[in-house]
C-alpha cells in the first residue's frame, strides 16, 4: 500500500498542530506519571503485605518440615534396606506421619553403601499404582534398593491400609543414594537442608526434599514434599486478576507459582536476581505489556534462600487513576482546536519558498546541477536548506563524474587485459575471483578468532573485494605473450630448437660428405662406416639431450650443464652472411665484426646480440616506490646455452623478473585510478597476493602484520588455481592431493596464512571448486585429516 501523500500546507499545519499537541500531551504526561507514582506506591504496599503473609506461610512450612525431621530422628524408626520381612513398626510410624501430612509424598533413609529404604503414600498420586505395577488395593509401597549377589536391585513391597502385604516385585536398579543431591547436601552441611525443586522419578512431577543426617543409625533421612500446598497458598494471595506470585529457589529456579504460565515472566525475574534488586518495585515489559514486578526474600531456613516474585499488570493498578488522565486529555484537545486558525494563517508565508525549493529539487532529479539557484526567504531554516541543496547538487555532480571516470577506467583496463591476455592463462583471471569469493564468504561467516575483524556485510565491501580479485593480474597486460607462454627454454617468438635441429642436420650431412670423400681417397670402407655411424649416433644422442633439456620438465644440474657446454663446442660451417635481412633493432644489437665466409660456428652459443639491454633506470624507480624486487642487469638474455642451462622450468632470471613484474605493474596501474572511498583498498587487495607472511614475497617484501586478510585470501586462491590448472604450457596440472600438500608445506614454511588454509580445507572449498572447474582425472581423494594435522603441528 503506497504511503499517504499530503500538500505542503497540510504538512506544515500538521507540524504546528504537533507542537501545540506536545504542550497538551506534556500536561497529560505529568498527570500520567503522577498517577503512575501513586500506583507504584500502592503496588509496593500491596506487594510488601503479600510478601509478609507468604513469608510467614513459607517459614511455617520450613519449620514444620524441620520439626518432622527431628521428630522422626528422635523416634524409634529404624530401617534396613536388606531386612526381610519389612520392619512393620518402622513402617507403621512412618505411615502415620504420611497420613497426617497429605503434602508429603514419601519418607526414606539413604545409607553410605548406596542402599535406600523408602515408604511411599500411594494415595498421594493414584497413577503410581500403574507405574509400580501395584495391586489395586495397595495403600503403601515400601521400596528397598540394595545389593543381591553382586547386583543392585529395587524391591517393591505393596501393603494395604491395614499394612498387610498384597504383592511384591523386584527390578534391576543402578540407583545410588549417596549420589543424590539431598544426600550430598545433608552430609556436607551436617544440618537439616532443603533441596531445590526437581522432578521426582516415580511421580513425574516437581517437588522438594528436606533431608538430615541421622548419626545414630549412620543414614540420611529424607522427606519428599509435593508443591500442591504451596500452589494453593499462592493462589489464595492473588490480589488482582493479572497478579502472579512465583516462589523461586537458588539461581532463580521456580518452586511454585500461582498460575500455570509462570515461565512468562522468568526473564524479568532472572534480571532482578542478577541485579540483586530485591524489595523494590520496578516496571518491566513482557509480551508487549507493562508489569509491576518485585522480588523479595521470604525465607532463609535450612541453608537455602527462598525468593518471592510478584507481578501485576500496570493497567490493573492504574485503573483508578485513569479518569483524571482522561480529563487532562480533553483539555489538550480543546487547546488544539483553539490554536487551529492561528496555525492555518502561519502556514501561508512558508508554502511559497518551499514550493520554490521543490522546483529546484526537480532540477537535481533531472541532473541539471549547473542550473540550481539559491532560494531567498526571510525564514532562516529555509535559507539554510536552500544552501544545503545547492551544495548537495555540487557534491552529487562531482561524485557522478568520479564514478563515470572510474567506470571508464575499468572498462578500458578490462578491454586491454582481454586483448593482451594469454590463451594459456586466460581462465586464471576468471577462476581466481571464484575461489577467492568462496573463501572470503567462509571467512566472513566464521566466528573464529583469526577472522573476527573480517566482515563483508555490505554490497560495497563485496564490490571492493571482488574488484580487487578480478584485477589481481591486470599488470600482465604489460608482460610479453611469448614470456607468459614460454613452453620451452629456447622459445622466444618461436621455438629455436628448430635452428639447433637444422645445425645438426648440417653436421649430419657434413659427416656423410666427409665419409664419401675419405672413401674416395681410398680409406678402408668398414672403418669409415664405423666412424660415420659413431659420429652420427653421437650427434643424435646430443640432440636428444638438448631437446630433453629444452622441455624444462626435468631439473638441469651441474653435470647436465657441463655436458651442454661440451656439446656446444661442436662446430659447423656457416656460408651465409648473418647481417643481412635483419630488422633495425636486430641490426643495432648485432656485433659488427669483419667476417670471412665460411665462418666456423658453435653448435650452441651465447652471442652478444642475444643480450637485450635495459634502456631505463628501472631499478632506481622501483626502489624509490618501495618495491624490493631485484632488477636483472639485462632486459632479456636469449643466449642458447644460457637458456638451456636454466636449472628448473623454462624461464631465465630476466624472464622470471618480467613475469613477477606484473605485480608491480598491477600496483602502479591501479594506484593511478580515481576511487570512491569505499573502493580505496583495491590496489592493496590486488597487488599483494604474491607477498609472503615471512617477508620473503614480492614486490615489497611485506611481513605478516602488513598483509591484509583480503590479500591473503587472493594469495591462496591464486596458488591453488595455478597448481591445479591444466592449461599451463610449462607443466602438467597437479592433482588435488598434490596441490593441497604443496600449499600445506607453504603454510609450514611461513609463506601463506595457516588459518585461511584450515578454513579452505574444513569448508571443502577445494571440492566445490574441483567439481565445477577441474578435470575429473585430477580430483583424487584428499585426506583432509592428515593435512589438518600437518597444519596443527605447525602451531
Amino acid at each position: 500500500m503506497p504511503a499517504l501523500k499530503i500538500t505542503i500546507r497540510t504538512n506544515i499545519l500538521s507540524y504546528f498542530l504537533t507542537s501545540v499537541g506536545i504542550v497538551a500531551c506534556s500536561l497529560i504526561a505529568i498527570q500520567y506519571f503522577s498517577s503512575l507514582d501513586l500506583a507504584r506506591n500502592a503496588t509496593n504496599q500491596i506487594f510488601q503485605q503479600t510478601a509478609a503473609r507468604i513469608s510467614l506461610g513459607i517459614r511455617n512450612h520450613d519449620l514444620q518440615a524441620k520439626s518432622l525431621l527431628y521428630q522422626i530422628e528422635t523416634g524409634s524408626c529404624r530401617a534396613d534396606a536388606t531386612a526381610d520381612p519389612v520392619p512393620l513398626d518402622t513402617v507403621r510410624n512412618l505411615t502415620g506421619v504420611l497420613k497426617h501430612h497429605r503434602s508429603i509424598y514419601s519418607i526414606y533413609f539413604g545409607y553410605p553403601n548406596g542402599d535406600l529404604f523408602q515408604v511411599v503414600n500411594m494415595d498421594n498420586v493414584p497413577e503410581l499404582r500403574r507405574s509400580f505395577s501395584a495391586p489395586a488395593q495397595t495403600r503403601w509401597s515400601i521400596l528397598r534398593v540394595h545389593a543381591v549377589q553382586n547386583r543392585r536391585v529395587r524391591d517393591y513391597t505393596f501393603l494395604d491400609k491395614e499394612l498387610r502385604r498384597v504383592g511384591q516385585a523386584r527390578r534391576a536398579s543402578d540407583y545410588d543414594a549417596t549420589l543424590r543431591p539431598w544426600y550430598v547436601s545433608a552430609i556436607r552441611t551436617g544440618n537439616a537442608v532443603r533441596s531445590d525443586p526437581y522432578t521426582f522419578d516415580s511421580l513425574n512431577s516437581a517437588g522438594i526434599t528436606y533431608s538430615k543426617v541421622l548419626p545414630a543409625v549412620n543414614a540420611v533421612l529424607g522427606i519428599d514434599f509435593t508443591l500442591e500446598a504451596l500452589h494453593t497458598m499462592l493462589c489464595q494471595q492473588m490480589f488482582a486478576p493479572s497478579s502472579q506470585l512465583v516462589l523461586l529457589g537458588r539461581n532463580g529456579k521456580i518452586i511454585s507459582s500461582s498460575r500455570d504460565d509462570a515461565a512468562s515472566l522468568t526473564p524479568q525475574l532472572d534480571d532482578l536476581i542478577g541485579q540483586h534488586a530485591v524489595n523494590s518495585v520496578i516496571t518491566t515489559t513482557c509480551n508487549g505489556e507493562k508489569y509491576f514486578v518485585m522480588m523479595a526474600p521470604i525465607s532463609a531456613e535450612m541453608g537455602t534462600t527462598t525468593l518471592l516474585g510478584i507481578s501485576v499488570l500496570c493497567a490493573d493498578m492504574l485503573e483508578p487513576y485513569m479518569s483524571q488522565i482522561y480529563y487532562s486529555l480533553f483539555i489538550g484537545l480543546v487547546l488544539l482546536l483553539v490554536a487551529l486558525p492561528v496555525i492555518v494563517y502561519a502556514t501561508g508565508s512558508i508554502v511559497k519558498p518551499i514550493r520554490t525549493l521543490m522546483a529546484e529539487n526537480e532540477k537535481i532529479k533531472n541532473r541539471r546541477f549547473a542550473d540550481i539557484q539559491p532560494v531567498h526567504t526571510h525564514i532562516i531554516e529555509l535559507n539554510e536548506l536552500s544552501a544545503s541543496q545547492v551544495a548537495m547538487a555540487g557534491s552529487i555532480g562531482i561524485f557522478q563524474t568520479r564514478q563515470k571516470e572510474l567506470l571508464d577506467s575499468f572498462i578500458k583496463l578490462i578491454a586491454e587485459a582481454i586483448d593482451a591476455k594469454s590463451a594459456y592463462t586466460g581462465a586464471h583471471c576468471k577462476r581466481v575471483p571464484i575461489l577467492a569469493t568462496m573463501l572470503a564468504r567462509a571467512a566472513s561467516a566464521s566466528t573464529a578468532e583469526p577472522f573476527k575483524d573480517f566482515q563483508l556485510n555490505s554490497d560495497e565491501q563485496w564490490e571492493e573485494f571482488e574488484r580487487g580479485a578480478w584485477l589481481h593480474d591486470c599488470g600482465k597486460i604489460t608482460t610479453p605473450e611469448h614470456v607468459v607462454d614460454k613452453g620451452s627454454k629456447l622459445e622466444t617468438i618461436y621455438n629455436r630448437i628448430h635452428e639447433i635441429r637444422t645445425r645438426c642436420e648440417v653436421i649430419w650431412r657434413d659427416i656423410e660428405i666427409a665419409f664419401l670423400n675419405r672413401l674416395h681417397a681410398g680409406e678402408d670402407k668398414q672403418q669409415l662406416e664405423l666412424w660415420r655411424d659413431k659420429e652420427q649416433q653421437q650427434l643424435l644422442d646430443n640432440f636428444n639431450f638438448i631437446a630433453a633439456c629444452n622441455n624444462g620438465t626435468q631439473p638441469v644440474g651441474p653435470s647436465e650443464q657441463q655436458r651442454l657446454k661440451q656439446i656446444a663446442q661442436r662446430t659447423w660451417s656457416r656460408h651465409f652472411d648473418n647481417s643481412i635481412g635483419l630488422s633495425p633493432l636486430e641490426q643495432l644489437r648485432l656485433e659488427r665484426k669483419p667476417q670471412s665466409l665460411p665462418v666456423c660456428e658453435q653448435l650452441l652459443c651465447d652471442k652478444a646480440e642475444h643480450l637485450i639491454p635495459r634502456s631505463d633506470n628501472l631499478a632506481e624507480r622501483y626502489q624509490h616506490s618501495g618495491f624490493k624486487l631485484a632488477v636483472p642487469r639485462h632486459q632479456y638474455n636469449h643466449g642458447e646455452l644460457y637458456n638451456l642451462c636454466v636449472a628448473r622450468g623454462t624461464l631465465t632470471e630476466e624472464e622470471r623478473f618480467k613475469i613477477n613484474e606484473h605485480v608491480i605493474m598491477t600496483s602502479i596501474m591501479l594506484s593511478q585510478l580515481p576511487y570512491p572511498d569505499y573502493l580505496h583498498n583495491i590496489p592493496d587487495i590486488a597487488a599483494n597476493h604474491h607477498e609472503a607472511l615471512d617477508g620473503s614475497g614480492y614486490p615489497r617484501g611485506l611481513h605478516d602484520s602488513e598483509i591484509s586478510l583480503a590479500a591473503r585470501i587472493i594469495a591462496i586462491a591464486d596458488i591453488f588455481e595455478a597448481l591445479t590448472a591444466s592449461d599451463r604450457p610449462y607443466k602438467k596440472a597437479n592433482s588435488l592431493e598434490q596441490a593441497l600438500t604443496i600449499m600445506v608445506g607453504m603454510c609450514r614454511a611461513g609463506h601463506i596464512d595457516r588459518h585461511l588454509m584450515k578454513l579452505f580445507l574444513t569448508e571443502k572449498i577445494h571440492i566445490t571448486y574441483a567439481e565445477k572447474y577441474l578435470d575429473q582425472d585430477n580430483t583424487d581423494h584428499v585426506e583432509i585429516k592428515s593435512l589438518l594435522s600437518a597444519l596443527n603441528e605447525h602451531q
